[in-house]
């Protein structure tokens, strides 16, 4: 048994081919350092069952961060990564795995404000630039591509998402402890103007889920709407994917609540991804350097 663990975890048969891609590019890059568990609808039963600290639910996000807690404490894991699956791993996570340091190593969300009652989105100055004109960031984090360093900190997410519970369920306890330093928590990405990696939702290059269609831009109003997105502009240098503002990018996250849609548009959707949103440099990319080889082939099943 390693150190390290990587969980997870789907709901139904919707996510195979996509969770397929994700644990699979996960593996290519960790698997003589990580241990992966992949719980989803065929086996979670058996995890359920095994069990001691939280009760069971059917909130999939806060199930996910159970899970992780309950492995991280029967198994005695130094470090536990969670991952959505809709992401493809892109490179070694060195941010995540070399870094022992803090309790929480988060990666952004949209550069969106979010509050609940109990926490705010901070907009924070990071320095200035060559004119010397302030440069702002949004510190919102997501809460499908994070790393805990302890099970304490782990605990404290979830218990505080269980307290406060709403909207944003696991990512408002995870944002609350990062924004109200309740634990010691480093965004990997942040701020994203002078970070030289991306983890998450910042490489996709728009303010939020609905705004790329077909590989186009959507919902920013002329000139932009129509023509081509910022992903369509990634780059491979030397077997690594960059974004057109060279971040390198090492977790890319779909994140497009495709859970939260009916089935129909939960496929048309993946197929709109894996036709439209990427160069042949990248798909060429995802497929030999990621371990997504037929995914990008073929139209998307749901058996």
């Amino acid at each position: 048994m390693k150190k390290y663990a990587c969980v997870f975890y789907y709901t139904d048969n919707r996510y195979d081919e996509l969770a397929k891609c994700a644990v699979n590019s996960f593996n290519k890059f960790h698997k003589n350092e990580v241990d992966i568990y992949e719980i989803n609808y065929k086996n979670k039963e058996e995890y359920n069952n095994q069990c001691k600290y939280y009760e069971i639910g059917d909130e999939t996000f806060l199930m996910q961060y159970i899970y992780a807690y309950e492995i991280m404490k029967k198994y005695n894991y130094e470090k536990i990564i969670i991952l959505g699956c809709d992401t493809i791993t892109c490179s070694r996570l060195d941010e995540f795995l070399d870094d022992a340091s803090y309790d929480v190593l988060g990666t952004l969300n949209y550069p969106c404000v979010e509050h609940t009652e109990y926490w705010k989105t901070p907009i924070i100055n990071v320095g200035n630039d060559l004119n010397n004109n302030p440069i702002y960031d949004v510190l919102n984090l997501n809460a499908d591509v994070v790393c805990f360093n302890n099970p304490e900190s782990l605990k404290l997410v979830i218990d505080l998402s269980i307290e406060h519970y709403g909207y944003f369920s696991i990512q408002g306890g995870l944002n609350e402890v990062a924004i109200k330093q309740l634990k010691k928590v480093k965004v990997v990405d942040f701020p994203y103007h002078s970070s030289t990696v991306v983890y998450n939702a910042r490489s996709k290059g728009v303010f939020g889920t609905e705004m790329i269609y077909k590989g186009m831009y959507k919902k920013h109003g002329p000139p932009l709407d129509g023509t081509p997105g910022p992903i369509l502009k990634w780059k491979v240098v030397d077997n690594k994917l960059y974004t057109s503002d060279n971040k390198q990018i090492k977790v890319w996250h779909y994140i497009e609540a495709i859970g939260c849609r009916p089935i129909h548009e939960f496929k048309n959707l993946i197929d709109d991804f894996k036709f439209t949103w990427f160069n042949k440099d990248t798909i060429n990319f995802f497929k030999n350097e990621c371990n997504c080889i037929n995914f990008f082939d073929k139209e998307y099943k749901i058996k």
